[in-house]
């Protein structure tokens, strides 16, 4: 379906999906080269990071951005 000119006063919207990844650094009192504590840290981290709506205010117009599914890998 193409895309329709926007009427007087309606915004053009886009819409795309984006995989952002990040470097999480963890400093514990555990002892993290046990895989046992390593995946306890992990997953406790896990479970503070939750989905999440987020409203965007760029130079380049607003965005709005949804946070999904949290995963956790050691």
């Amino acid at each position: 379906m193409p895309p329709t000119t926007p009427t007087h006063g309606e915004h053009h919207r886009y819409r795309r999906t984006y995989t952002l990844t990040t470097k999480v650094t963890v400093d514990a009192d555990a002892d993290l080269t046990d895989p046992f504590a390593r995946f306890a840290v992990l997953r406790a981290l896990a479970g503070q990071l939750c989905a999440a709506h987020l409203d965007l205010d760029t130079p380049f117009g607003t965005a709005t951005a949804r946070i999904g599914l949290v995963t956790a890998v050691a």
